[in-house]
């Protein structure tokens, strides 16, 4: 796991400096090492090169092969070179693959398995790849650039084609603003902005700096050696259909032997490490797994938290005990929670309301001196296991109901069925939306409702005026949905929740702490099995995620099924109406940082005062989107 970046097509003293600034952008994902370098195409003679040179840099999290022969950018016999962040957890089949092949590999690194692979194989080598994987590798023999990314997207590659021509890549948003206002402008997009304040994320695959792009999941582009796009290629995409046909049992056992697998190829590692631990189905199953295919003993580490209510540490050492783990429990103490935020808030890529938690485990596992955590993203997706499968098939009902209703009836209804204050304003937003899966999941998960979005800014031109998306991502969420309710919402989670929010937040903090994030229950081919089964396997049978459960086996603690589910989350409420209050407040009444974004100062102080005012639709999980979105502005200094 490492940083990388790259600049093609700009004029070397341009270049040189801006590669050197992205790479001292991100020391904490490189504590190993770091090194930058720029090569010419061949053909063009050693004098060249003012304005054909392209550069690569590197900034290196050792964890395999933790030698200098790791070390990138890496140059094959074949002059071909790569900078490459991530791991291939199957590099030791494919090195003896291409030791049959007469191409034997003369590291013990999985980087060097992926130059190999494309001198062998072109860019199809990357559907023999399995892991998390964002690279870029340099043909200067054809002066082209391959640049790749794995098939769930775990692994971040950013993009900005500059107006002068050329192409800048890297891990992070903030190298490519760290390149300079030259090359990458620090201008913000009106549409990320309305989407980050909808959903409380900037979603689809354009960042919050206007032009900056993420490279899709599966995606191979291929590029000439000015950075011109010559090629893209969807080379891999959720395999959802009607049902695998297929008995439960068989559905069962390939689980079992997936999981196996899948655990048993991400534990490969050289340094020190571990499996998260809570009292939840997912992180339990991946321990379970774990203990069973490890030789020795598996580290595990959990939470403890001084607040009983959002404290799961006592479950998890119940659960390590019964699998025999050697166990850690790091606490966490709301004082010192509270005095590092601003190191969360600094250490974040794009805006998120979502990933202090990650931050804080992340830095509990690192100071528990581990450098690679094993988490349990994506069992939630996969089989079901959030309150969106049950209550998006209900609202939708519902939604269908209040069609023949009046409005006062329905509102009184809206009253009758909210568990909250919270849920009775969602309730009434429904009577808006049309009985339609997508629409419904999108108010689900939405943060701030549009008529305080309105409050604050136009809606932008390309934007959809409920959810707050933009158009093109609606269609690409759309595309593929499966006809099965439950799998459809399962695409909907994979495709936006967990890749817009989880696993970008998942790469950001862990890797602010130096720590190397792995996610088994998202191997591609756990994925794809997963994906084939019917929506009703997926039910509670009471128990929650039953296939999952059922995959693992009676290896799993027999009370982690009963346990009731809880996240790991943060008493927001409570701190920003006390300890964290004139942090957040100064940050919304920022005036000056909202006119330059192009939002309605006056409007945001005014959504602080409902708040102080116990308004239900500017809570406090409103007031951290608005203290985000300004203090990252801030920060950054960002404009419209």
């Amino acid at each position: 796991m490492c940083g990388i970046a790259g600049i093609l097509g700009v004029r070397r003293e341009i270049a040189e400096p801006a590669l050197a600034a992205m790479l001292a952008a991100i020391p904490h994902r490189g504590p190993d090492g770091h090194a930058m370098a720029f090569f010419s195409p061949e053909g063009n003679g050693s004098s060249a090169t003012r304005t054909t040179a392209a550069g690569l840099a590197h900034a290196r999290l050792a964890i395999i092969e933790p030698t200098p022969s790791g070390l990138q950018p890496m140059v094959d016999d074949s002059g071909a070179i790569i900078t490459f962040n991530g791991e291939i957890y199957n590099y030791r089949q494919l090195q003896r693959e291409l030791e049959a092949a007469g191409r034997p590999c003369k590291t013990k690194t999985d980087t060097e398995v992926i130059l190999k692979g494309y001198v062998t194989k072109g860019i199809e080598a990357a559907l023999g790849l399995r892991g998390m994987f964002a690279f870029a590798l340099l043909d200067p023999k054809k002066r082209l650039a391959w640049l790749c990314r794995d098939r769930l997207g775990i692994k971040p590659l950013y993009l900005y084609y500059p107006k002068g021509g050329g192409l800048l890549f890297a891990s992070e948003v903030r190298q490519l603003l760290a390149a300079g206002e030259e090359l990458v402008p620090r201008r913000v997009s009106p549409a990320a902005i309305e989407s980050f304040l909808a959903q409380g994320m900037v979603c689809g695959f354009d960042a919050l700096i206007d032009g900056v792009t993420l490279l899709g999941p599966g995606e191979s582009l291929v590029v000439d050696w000015e950075g011109r796009p010559q090629k893209q290629v969807k080379y891999w995409q959720l395999p959802f259909g009607d049902g695998m046909h297929c008995t439960r049992e068989r559905a069962v056992s390939d689980l079992t032997t997936t999981l196996r697998e899948a655990v048993d190829c991400h534990m490969i590692s050289d340094v020190p490490l571990g499996v998260f631990l809570s009292s939840g189905v997912d992180s339990n199953a991946v321990a379970a797994v774990a203990s069973g295919v490890s030789r020795d003993p598996v580290h595990t580490i959990a939470i403890g938290f001084d607040q009983p209510r959002f404290d799961e540490s006592a479950e998890a050492e119940e659960s390590a005990h019964l699998l025999g783990t050697t166990h850690t429990t790091q606490s966490l103490h709301v004082g010192e929670m509270l005095g590092d935020i601003e190191r969360v808030f600094a250490a974040m890529d794009q805006p998120t309301v979502d990933g202090f938690n990650t931050y804080f485990v992340s830095r509990a596992a690192r100071n528990a001196g581990l450098t690679v955590a094993l988490s349990g993203v994506g069992g939630d997706e996969l089989f079901g296991g959030y309150a969106s499968f049950r209550d998006v098939p209900r609202a939708r009902l519902l939604r269908k109901v209040t069609d023949r209703l009046r409005m006062n009836r329905a509102l009184a209804l809206a009253g009758r069925v909210a568990s909250s204050r919270r849920g009775g304003v969602k309730l009434e937003e429904l009577a808006h939306r049309p009985a339609d899966l997508l629409a419904l999941y999108m108010l689900r998960r939405e943060l701030v409702l549009p008529a305080e979005r309105r409050a604050l800014m136009d809606l932008p031109q390309e934007a959809d005026p409920s959810s707050g998306l933009e158009q093109s991502v609606l269609r690409a969420l759309r595309d593929g949905m499966p006809s099965d309710p439950r799998n459809a919402i399962s695409s909907f989670e994979l495709r936006s929740y967990m890749r817009d929010m989880l696993l970008r937040d998942a790469d950001v903090f862990s890797m602010a702490n130096s720590l190397e994030l792995r996610v088994p229950l998202l191997d591609h081919r756990m994925v794809e099995i997963a994906c084939s089964l019917p929506g009703r396997w997926k039910r509670p049978d009471p128990r929650p995620k039953p296939l999952l459960i059922d995959a693992v086996g009676p290896r799993l603690p027999e009370r982690v099924p009963h346990r009731k589910k809880r996240g790991f989350t943060f008493p927001w409420e409570a701190w920003i109406r006390g300890a964290l209050k004139e942090k957040a407040r100064a940050s919304i009444h920022a005036e000056d940082v909202w006119k330059r974004l192009g939002v309605n100062a006056g409007a945001a102080s005014k959504l602080w005062d409902r708040f102080e005012a116990q308004d239900p639709r500017c809570g406090a999980p409103q007031m951290l989107a608005l203290w985000v979105m300004s203090d990252f502005a801030a920060r950054h200094g960002l404009y419209a």
